[in-house]
């Protein structure tokens, strides 16, 4: 790609005053590591009471260059992880100079932001969906408990089995679209419950893309607040998981 590649990264929030300052001071380092790259980071928080807001719109003042800028999205209310996202997304589809792409990943820090020049490397080169895996050789999630790891691995051995094998990490939240691809897919008719809205969006958009890019990456545990998906969260996404593969086969 001969022109600037421009980049928006989606990150919802609920009490992350913590954690977002340092992820935006990262994300504009990114910026400057990648010449030819504008990054546009929008912060979906849903009313933090901690102040969150209000640290996104310090750091946005203060990060502001030719290569980056930060805008929150205030959500009148906390309605979760897939129902933030569809809002993102479909605000993107809309902008008046829209990105070429667009990235989702936490705040919590549990996403890398040094990952992301790998995935813009993939994008230069072609692939409109790249995804950043735990489940391909350089991946890992070190500080896991080993029972944690086993859900995981198994939820995520389920999926591929059920939904297909070319996603080698069905259920991480650390992934990147070309608009192209968006426009392909109804974004109205994605499952919008808590983290089957990742899996839903990766198989729609596996199924959708011309080229499927991978990049291993090592997922840390947070260090300030809590983890906000439930236990039960694991189990309901096998029965969400047979869902799909249903609608997918009745809507052809």
């Amino acid at each position: 790609m001969s022109h600037s590649l421009r980049l928006a990264i989606l990150v919802p929030t609920y009490n992350e005053s913590k954690n977002i300052d340092a992820l935006l001071g990262a994300l504009a380092q990114v910026g400057q590591l990648n010449p030819g790259i504008v990054i546009e980071v929008f912060v979906l928080d849903d009313s933090s009471p901690d102040g969150t807001g209000q640290v996104v719109h310090d750091a946005a003042q203060r990060l502001l260059s030719n290569s980056f800028r930060a805008e929150l999205i205030e959500r009148p209310k906390k309605e979760g992880l897939g129902k933030a996202y569809i809002d993102g997304l479909s605000r993107m589809l809309l902008l008046p100079m829209p990105p070429d792409y667009v990235l989702q990943m936490d705040a919590d820090l549990s996403h890398n932001p040094k990952y992301i020049s790998e995935f813009i490397s993939l994008a230069r080169s072609g692939c409109d969906f790249v995804l950043g895996s735990r489940y391909i050789p350089g991946g890992s999630s070190p500080n896991w408990q080993w029972h944690r790891k086993l859900l995981s691995r198994g939820g995520n051995m389920y999926a591929r089995f059920v939904l297909g094998s070319h996603v080698s990490d069905y259920t991480g939240g650390f992934n990147m679209y070309s608009l192209v691809l968006l426009k392909k897919i109804d974004l109205t008719r994605l499952n919008h419950t808590g983290y089957g809205f990742l899996i839903d969006l990766k198989y729609k958009a596996a199924k959708a893309c011309e080229c499927l890019g991978q990049v291993p990456i090592e997922f840390t545990e947070r260090e300030h607040g809590v983890s906000k998906m439930p236990a039960s969260t694991i189990w309901r996404n096998f029965f969400m998981v047979l869902s799909i593969k249903i609608n997918s086969l009745i809507s052809r």
